[in-house]
């Protein structure tokens, strides 16, 4: 092989051995684009978010408890109030209030576990499930608002109820009793289709992250 054949021998070498080191890389820089995009969307929960979601139900669990038994409650109160049996009445409004303050302490347990949720979303993945996560919590943060307003409505209730067994029946009452009731409806009815928003959201939160 002479010089020159030699010189162009080298040449094509080198510009094969370089077109293949181009291929390899461009290869390595796909795999490892690849591999990121796949790493930021392999589903990952923090076990933070789980726990305050594992709080938030056990909240969740006691005020459905209180409420179910406020209810009650206030179906007593009603019985007496017909009956005229006004002492009975007022205990069982004394009975209720302190209910009442326990529901209100627990709502706002509920939602400081549902912010603690919403801090912990920025390391959810993929990032759809993050943005499902943050729309169930700003849900659910909706819904506890909707609860104290229910809880307010309830405190206004009782203390008219107090003076209206405390006045022997007073009708004045009536009009007040029943202009609170329909407000509380309200806004038990607002808390009951966020309370199905939510868990909407996080059955799809569930399904994104599985």
């Amino acid at each position: 092989m002479n010089a020159s054949k030699a010189s162009n021998f080298v040449g094509k070498y080198l510009k094969s051995r370089k077109a293949v080191y181009v291929g390899v890389l461009a290869v390595v820089l796909l795999a490892a684009a690849w591999y990121w995009y796949d790493q930021s969307q392999r589903a990952y929960v923090p076990p933070d978010f789980f726990e305050a979601r594992n709080r938030a139900g056990e909240v969740s669990v006691r005020i459905l408890q209180l409420t179910d038994a406020s209810v009650q409650t206030l179906r007593l109160i009603s019985t007496a109030d017909e009956k005229s049996n006004h002492k009975r009445g007022l205990d069982l409004v004394l009975e209720e209030v302190d209910r009442n303050e326990a529901t209100r302490a627990e709502a706002i347990k509920l939602s400081e576990e549902l912010k603690n949720m919403a801090l912990n979303l920025g390391a959810v993945r993929p990032e759809k499930a993050a943005h499902v996560g943050l729309q169930a919590t700003t849900s659910g943060l909706e819904l506890v608002q909707h609860l104290i307003n229910y809880n307010n409505y309830t405190q206004e209730l009782l203390g008219v109820l107090q003076t209206r067994l405390k006045s022997n029946g007073s009708p004045e009452t009536r009009q007040r009793i029943e202009q609170i009731i329909l407000r509380m409806n309200q806004e038990a009815e607002a808390v009951n289709e966020l309370n199905d928003r939510y868990k909407e959201e996080m059955r799809e939160f569930d399904q994104l992250t599985s």
